[in-house]
């Protein structure tokens, strides 16, 4: 071990004044705390936009081919080009349109979507959330699948009926009259997402043109890949061979503003977090300045017997940079902790009306680590000059002259 990191571990652990231990005390705990805050901090909001990121991908295709202008109907055009590329796992053409649901004196505002069952399995995978009834019924006549909440707001139950109404209606000599169909409840399913289970409503792509007067035209091309991460280079690809007055969209594109104001909110988290290590610093700048002055003798002494400047400058150095060394490793182990057992155990609880998730994961990736480890480090370093710098200028005559 080199000598002024010897000296430097001696002075930083002297126990001749109580203050300055103290002080060393609570200047590591200040970075211990803020490193834990800002690691459980970034590993709140990664989490959060991880755990939105696992619904959407379970709920949304990944990728949805629309028409601009004019009705879809020549759809199947395109699948001898959606069967070139490797990446695309399935596909199938959907219909989506809001509508209302009503039974007795309860109405509620509902999004149908009308699919091919079979296929709508190896997709949505919508087959695999249900937890009443038989997905299979949905190939019955006038059968649909609902949301927990759509039964909950409607009170029905499977097997149960309720009325259906499209906002497409047809012009009479009576007026304007809405479409009505009646529908039986095939299965209940449960998403685990408030947005989906209060609105959803499924029904065979057929029966959906019927109900909304769309002849065979569709909505558009839902696809699911292989790897959803990859949905932006599978875009590219697929608007190279696919032009106007198509338009291709991917579910990075559709929640595109939620996943950026989570990012800014991430970054401004992590630097008003990052401020309880600043303020900690200072504790470091403190104490180093009045370790300095009380070592005076010391320093004079060793410049006599042939240190210079330098020397002193790493002996201070490295009793900040010390402080910042464990107080930044104990910091991260009590980070790592606490979100291991949150996550694991689900401590944190949400509500799936509010924030879509039941409960809060938490994610820490090597990069938000790494970015705290090398802030906690570099302030530490950077509050630790100024005081090493003026203990590294003392001057051994004017100091031993008193002595």
């Amino acid at each position: 071990m080199p000598l002024y990191l010897k000296i430097a571990f001696k002075y930083l652990f002297s126990l001749r004044s109580k203050a300055l231990s103290f002080m060393t005390v609570i200047s590591f705990i200040g970075i211990t705390v803020g490193v834990s805050a800002l690691l459980i901090t970034l590993a709140v909001m990664s989490g959060f936009q991880w755990g939105l990121k696992e619904k959407i991908l379970e709920t949304s295709p990944h990728i949805v081919i629309f028409k601009i202008t004019g009705r879809f109907t020549e759809y199947r055009d395109l699948y001898p080009v959606l069967d070139e590329i490797k990446e695309i796992k399935a596909y199938q053409p959907f219909i989506f349109s809001q509508a209302l649901a009503s039974k007795g004196g309860n109405v509620k505002s509902i999004n149908i979507r009308g699919v091919n069952p079979e296929l709508d399995k190896k997709i949505m995978k919508v087959n695999t959330k249900v937890i009443a009834g038989n997905y299979d019924d949905l190939k019955k006549e006038n059968h649909v699948l609902i949301g927990k909440d759509v039964a909950a707001a409607l009170d029905v139950w499977v097997g149960e009926s309720f009325k259906i109404m499209s906002p497409f209606g047809r012009k009479t000599p009576l007026g304007f009259l809405p479409k009505i169909k009646k529908v039986y409840v095939a299965g209940i399913v449960d998403f685990g997402m408030y947005e989906y289970d209060s609105t959803f409503v499924q029904m065979k792509l057929k029966e959906a043109q019927r109900f909304f007067d769309m002849k065979d035209a569709v909505t558009g091309i839902q696809l699911k890949l292989e790897d959803p991460y990859r949905a932006d280079i599978v875009k590219k690809e697929l608007q190279e061979r696919i032009s106007y007055p198509y338009i291709i969209r991917s579910w990075m594109d559709l929640n595109k503003s939620l996943f950026q104001a989570l990012q800014l909110e991430k970054l401004a988290m992590f630097l008003v977090i990052a401020l309880i290590v600043l303020v900690a610093s200072f504790n470091v700048s403190s104490l180093l300045i009045t370790k300095a002055r009380e070592k005076r003798k010391d320093i004079a002494v060793l410049k006599t017997v042939g240190a210079d400047s330098g020397f002193i400058l790493k002996v201070f150095l490295w009793q900040g940079m010390l402080i910042g060394i464990a107080g930044t490793v104990v910091g991260t182990v009590i980070g790592f902790s606490v979100i291991y057992f949150a996550d694991t155990y689900h401590l944190v609880k949400l509500n799936p009306e509010v924030y879509m998730i039941d409960y809060l994961p938490l994610k820490i990736s090597l990069l938000d680590i790494t970015a705290v480890f090398v802030s906690s480090l570099l302030i530490c370093f950077i509050s630790s000059i100024l005081p090493a710098f003026f203990a590294s200028r003392e001057v051994p005559a004017e100091v031993l002259r008193y002595e």
